[in-house]
C-alpha cells in the first residue's frame, strides 16, 4: 500500500467518521469528500463508509447543514 493511498484512506475515514458521528454533513464536508473520492483510490472500506453516509441521508438520519 502506498503512502498516498494510506493518507487518502485515513482522510476519507476521518471525514466520514466525523459526518456519521455528528449526523450532519455541511456543503464544505460534501465538497471535501467529493474531492477526496475523485482524486484517489477508493478501497472497499472507504466505499462502505461512503455508502453509510448515503444511506443515512436517504433515511433522514444525516442532516444537510450549511
Amino acid at each position: 500500500m502506498s503512502a498516498s493511498h494510506r493518507s487518502s484512506e485515513s482522510t476519507i475515514g476521518e471525514l466520514t467518521e466525523k459526518i456519521l458521528n455528528s449526523r450532519r454533513i455541511s456543503r464544505q464536508d460534501q465538497s471535501q469528500l467529493m474531492r477526496l473520492l475523485c482524486g484517489s483510490y477508493v478501497g472497499e472500506r472507504e466505499q462502505d463508509l461512503v455508502d453509510q453516509i448515503y444511506q443515512g441521508l436517504d433515511l433522514g438520519l444525516i442532516k444537510v447543514v450549511d
